[in-house]
């Protein structure tokens, strides 16, 4: 075998050690969006509240107008992919990890590697005109856990109370802000009233504190002092 046999096979393999490396980069990337695409749209079936948003039926864009990214050395994957419904059009984003073992993802996916969901999420408008992320996985109890058992058929109260406090601590300060300023506006009124109604005698015709004539003289003694008002709030 000549020099230029030797030239020609090595370029040969090199092209397709090439072509082999970057197909099964496309493919793993490939396979991957396929199993997080199919678990968002499943996720999005369930939700009711993106219906609403969206409307029906869902209509999912093609995979190049999509995008992907791996990362912790391709074991945590999300993708992102545009939702149109019968009124809007969405972003859903997925991300999903899969167990260790084998570095490729092309020869992960090939063996019926599990990718497991850790989010998903859909942007939604807010108050405001702003548009966020909600999650749309479904709700799943969360056991509760006694010196390390896992006690069947009991939830975690903690965990349901500290989910429910975030999901609520904006109306329930906003509430309570109201009520306290109600409170406070009208302890200051009622005092104000009490307060011109004691200094004029505690007769007030048209908003105006009238002195009864016997009173005149002690007021004109007094110099015409005003009475000093004071306002408790409860």
């Amino acid at each position: 075998m000549t020099t230029r046999s030797l030239l020609k096979t090595a370029v040969a393999g090199g092209l397709f050690g090439v072509g082999a490396y970057v197909g099964a980069d496309v493919y793993g990337e490939y396979s991957t969006y396929c199993v997080l695409h199919a678990e968002g749209m499943k996720f999005a079936e369930q939700d009711d509240q993106l219906k609403e948003q969206i409307g029906t039926p869902f209509v999912s864009s093609p995979w190049y107008n999509a995008s992907i990214g791996f990362t912790q050395s391709g074991h945590i994957a999300a993708i992102t992919f545009p939702l149109k419904g019968s009124r809007q059009i969405t972003d859903v984003s997925v991300r999903a990890v899969r167990r260790p073992g084998v570095s490729s993802t092309a020869l992960y996916n090939l063996t019926g590697g599990e990718w497991k969901v850790l989010d998903a999420s859909a942007m939604a408008p807010q108050q405001g005109g702003l548009v966020r992320p909600r999650s749309i996985v479904p709700y799943q109890a969360v056991p509760k856990v006694v010196d390390g058992k896992v006690i069947e058929g009991e939830e975690c109260e903690e965990c349901n109370r500290k989910a429910a406090d975030a999901s609520g601590t904006g109306t329930a300060a906003q509430a309570g802000a109201g009520a306290a300023q109600g409170k406070a506006v009208g302890a200051a009124a009622g005092a104000a009233e009490g307060a011109a109604a004691a200094a004029g005698g505690g007769q007030v015709e048209g908003g105006t504190p009238s002195a009864p004539a016997g009173e005149a003289g002690s007021q004109q003694a007094a110099g015409n002092k005003k009475p000093r008002r004071r306002f408790w709030f409860f």
